[in-house]
């Protein structure tokens, strides 16, 4: 069978237990274990005056004691740690103290009177705590060993190679040289503590496997619900499936606009010669219709199966069973998730329901990432058609323009003065549409992607003073003082030497526009970690506190500058914000209304390697 495709290999997103938590409660327990073993040591040879090892029994309380507080002090940086690091550092404390703990429970035996020792069913108790913190064969590997090491000490009191301490007077004198009371002793212990642990491993997997689903779950449900791209959801989606039951593969097929097809929408696991074997029919596939009826489908063995379309393909690829459920939007399915496994019988009812969850959570973001692409197509064509449509106006009106400057110059015969004004006045007009129609169309082409250039690296001082140039004959008219200041360095951002431009004439030109005559305009360049931030400041009219996160919307202009009667479309900022997104930076502003106005642009630096798309 092909490797590829193997139960037994580990899901790429693997469920782990952080042990930190159980790590400190194992101290806290042994602060109490120590203490006991101390005052009950005092009080049977005090009180019930038994012969007792009491320096080997006391030694071995202090030294549990000393360990602990050895161990409280290096679990303390626990929390400090990283997810993976944490959790394999309190795993690696965790087995250390079980080792810790079943060599003081033998010394403990051994003094108190091994196989004896009215401490034996402590080690019932160890076992079940190994049971809970570890996993699949360490606990049957801990509980062989312990009864090796049982029998061992028994066999070595026994022969009198080591001492036997008698701690229950009402027992005969010589019971564990007796070799059926041993026989009969460690038996009863490894039944009781094999169906202890056993028992307890088994409740445990249980929770741990309901945990890791939950886990799974909730992760899938946040991952694909935080995701807009249709694609992206439903390999997420598939991926989370496989790895929510322990399985290589799984695949989401989808409905086509006739209902007839499942067409693949997403794989994982599955070659490629599986994934290209074609569409599966809804309606004359038995086991795809029984899915679509709005139920799970389980295949316990795919070769005796005759409900499956693809059968012999599905075999080759190794595939043994599988497990099917719908993924049903607005009442109705949509399509179906498929799980595969190499082994046969390998799903459970249980498995289903799980599937069925996971299918329900995939079902919400399938029809958001729908919506979303379905909005986003529709804004995407409506700012093309904006541009189509500003496109042809911006000819006839540049026409016009210049058959108007044509008349003013007096080229088509002398004007009167009330001629003069009224075309004056009509060429501001034009002026103004011209400005219109030219800002709908950068603002139509910076919403559509397929309009917008790759970014590149741009050197960013060179752009800017460009644009101061060319405005500097703007603020003289009016009398602003424009300022510049910048590194002498030149370095490169991350963007496209036309946004740039527009970006940085509409913040300069409404910075002089609104600022009145002996006011100023500062343009700073400063390079900063977080990238070269570009400041705009003016001693302008300001912007109203209360209208400043209205700023970026379309056709927005703040109630001081419509009465100013200053001319604006009220498209230049929220150009400014779409291309500052798309150049990955970002823009922020403080007013002060009367006072002036300052925005901020920060931008990526680009390094020499850099070239986006």
């Amino acid at each position: 069978m092909d490797d590829r495709f193997s139960d037994s290999q580990p899901a790429e997103l693997s469920f782990q237990r952080d042990l930190s938590g159980d790590c400190r409660q194992l101290i806290s327990m042994r602060w109490g274990v120590g203490s006991l073993v101390l005052i009950a040591t005092a009080f049977a040879e005090i009180v019930l005056e038994v012969n007792l090892p009491v320096i080997g029994l006391v030694a071995t309380g202090l030294a549990i004691l000393g360990m602990n507080t050895y161990l409280t002090l290096i679990t303390r940086p626990l929390s400090d740690l990283p997810g993976p690091q944490r959790r394999r550092r309190a795993r690696q404390l965790v087995i250390i103290q079980i080792l810790f703990d079943w060599v003081a429970m033998f010394v403990a035996l051994h003094f108190t009177g091994g196989i004896t020792s009215p401490a034996l069913p402590f080690i019932l108790v160890h076992g079940v705590v190994v049971a809970i913190l570890l996993s699949s064969w360490m606990p049957y590997a801990y509980l062989a060993l312990t009864i090796a090491i049982l029998t061992i000490l028994s066999l070595l009191e026994r022969s009198g190679a080591i001492p036997h301490w008698y701690v229950i007077p009402a027992l005969p004198l010589y019971l564990h040289r007796r070799p059926l009371f041993i026989a009969a002793q460690l038996s009863f212990i490894a039944i009781t503590s094999s169906v202890v642990v056993y028992l307890t491993a088994a409740i445990m997997n249980r929770l741990i496997e309901r945990e890791r689903r939950v886990t799974t779950l909730l992760h899938t449900a946040n991952t694909v619900s935080s995701i807009f791209s249709l694609s992206e959801v439903l390999d997420r989606l598939a991926r989370g499936a496989a790895h929510a039951l322990n399985v290589r593969a799984a695949s989401i097929r989808l409905l086509d606009e006739t209902g007839d097809n499942l067409n693949l929408a997403a794989a994982y696991g599955l070659s490629q010669n599986y994934v290209d074997k074609g569409p599966v029919d809804a309606t004359g596939s038995q086991f795809s219709g029984e899915v679509l009826e709005g139920h799970p489908v389980i295949i316990d063995e795919v070769e005796t199966d005759s409900r499956l379309q693809y059968q012999q393909q599905i075999a080759e690829e190794g595939i043994r069973s599988i497990l099917a459920v719908p993924i049903t939007g607005r009442g109705k399915p949509v399509g179906i998730l498929r799980v595969y496994s190499d082994q046969p019988h390998r799903f459970s009812d249980d498995d289903a329901d799980f599937i069925m969850a996971i299918a329900s959570q995939g079902a919400i973001a399938v029809e958001n990432a729908i919506a979303y692409e379905t909005l986003y197509q529709s804004d995407s064509d409506r700012a093309q058609f904006v541009r189509m449509v500003t496109h042809e106006l911006r000819s006839p009106v540049g026409g016009a323009q210049s058959l108007l400057r044509t008349l003013l110059r007096g080229m088509a015969g002398d004007l009167t003065e009330q001629q003069q004004d009224l075309l004056g006045r009509l060429e501001v007009r034009l002026d103004l549409l011209l400005d219109l129609i030219n800002d709908l169309l950068a603002l139509a082409e910076s919403k559509t992607v397929g309009q917008r250039e790759p970014l590149k690296r741009i050197p960013l001082q060179p752009v800017l003073g460009d644009v101061i140039k060319s405005m500097q004959v703007e603020a003289d008219s009016k009398k602003v003082s424009l300022a510049y200041d910048a590194p002498f360095e030149i370095f490169a951002v991350l963007a496209t030497e036309e946004g740039l431009v527009r970006v940085f004439r509409n913040l300069i030109g409404n910075a002089i526009k609104y600022t009145p005559s002996g006011g100023s305009v500062t343009v700073r360049v400063v390079e900063r970690p977080s990238g070269a931030v570009i400041s705009v400041a003016d001693t302008g009219i300001g912007i109203p506190k209360e209208e400043i996160s209205l700023l970026w919307n379309d056709f927005f202009r703040a109630s001081n500058a419509r009465r100013s009667k200053v001319s604006g479309t009220g498209l230049g900022l929220s150009i400014v914000k779409q291309l500052i997104d798309h150049f990955g930076g970002s823009v922020s502003v403080h007013s002060i209304e009367g006072e002036g106005t300052t925005f901020k642009v920060t931008l990526q630096i680009a390094s020499p390697a850099d070239e986006a798309a």
